[in-house]
């Protein structure tokens, strides 16, 4: 289930839909993959693109959390690349 839920989020992300074009989404969404992928996140405040670290097929997000921030690039059918900042 766990999966399904993660390349939902990602095809939104992605696919070019409206998720792709907006300067933030929901920040659960990323907060979810990035806490999947071994990092800590709680209480998720925004997830905003970054717009000059951004591709057209490679959406980049700054995570605000309240115990971290990481940058999030949104890679389509792999590991998400997660560094804090």
């Amino acid at each position: 289930m766990k999966t399904s839920v993660l390349a939902v989020a990602a095809l939104m992300l992605t696919a070019g839909g409206a998720l792709a074009d907006d300067s933030s989404i929901d920040a659960t969404i990323v907060a979810d993959q990035v806490r999947n992928q071994g990092f800590s996140c709680q209480d998720p405040v925004s997830a905003t693109r970054d717009q000059a670290a951004s591709k057209p097929e490679l959406p980049v997000y700054v995570l605000t959390c309240a115990d971290a921030t990481y940058s999030v690039k949104v890679v389509p059918d792999q590991a998400w690349q997660i560094t804090k900042q």
